[in-house]
């Protein structure tokens, strides 16, 4: 059989064709490549969003938490501070002496002074109530008063004093001295030295309650010679 002779026209034709059948596979082929490559970064990119947003919502729900737990503690701690405050408001409270828990007593052991000297009373007071009670035993609060006739010639609270509270109850009695420097008080508070000596002559002298003085010791006379 004989062979079928190809012209150089056909020839160059023929291979025209399988270059371009071979730039059109290798085109197809890059095309593929392509669409793979974009599908894996798009499914990189979901996954990685969807990691992003669990991480969100973990961090949200922590601070959520920890929010939560700060707020339950600031409740607690009101709750207690209200628990305090009822307790306190609750808790018995100690009265203040009245007229009728208290008896004063003044005695003098030496009465007589010259002028110029001094003479040391001393001053108790003694609880009768009953429970128990509280009450200011300073200068200022039971309060000695020197006269002379009618007329009040020289008080322990003259000059203020610190509050010297106590707590009376049942048998408590409070014995304290009060020193007399045989001189007059003055409008105002004056140290002793700068007061007037009294003269010679006789005296009274009495503790009275400063909150009532109706509360009040016996009268003990004295002497400036």
């Amino acid at each position: 059989m004989a062979k079928r002779k190809i012209s150089k026209q056909q020839q160059r034709i023929y291979r025209r064709r399988r270059i371009v059948a071979a730039i059109l596979a290798l085109v197809l082929l890059l095309a593929c490549a392509g669409i793979v490559w974009g599908v894996g970064v798009g499914i990189r990119a979901l996954r990685g969003g969807s990691a992003e947003g669990k991480a969100t919502t973990s961090q949200e729900a922590r601070s959520g938490n920890g929010k939560k737990s700060e707020e339950g503690k600031a409740s607690a701690r009101k709750a207690e501070g209200k628990e305090e405050a009822k307790a306190r408001s609750q808790a018995p409270r100690v009265k203040k002496c009245g007229p009728a828990d208290v008896e004063l007593e003044l005695s003098a052991p030496d009465p007589t002074t010259g002028v110029g000297g001094s003479i040391d009373f001393t001053a108790t007071m003694r609880y009768k109530g009953t429970g128990s009670c509280l009450i200011d035993g300073s200068n200022a609060g039971r309060v000695l008063i020197i006269r002379s006739g009618d007329q009040n010639v020289w008080r322990s609270d003259s000059c203020p004093s610190d509050p010297r509270s106590l707590l009376m109850a049942g048998g408590d009695k409070d014995v304290q001295t009060i020193t007399w420097n045989a001189d007059a008080s003055q409008e105002g508070c004056q140290p002793d030295e700068n007061l007037p000596r009294v003269n010679a002559g006789s005296y009274s002298a009495q503790l009275v309650l400063k909150s009532n003085e109706k509360v009040k010791s016996q009268v003990v006379p004295v002497m400036v010679q």
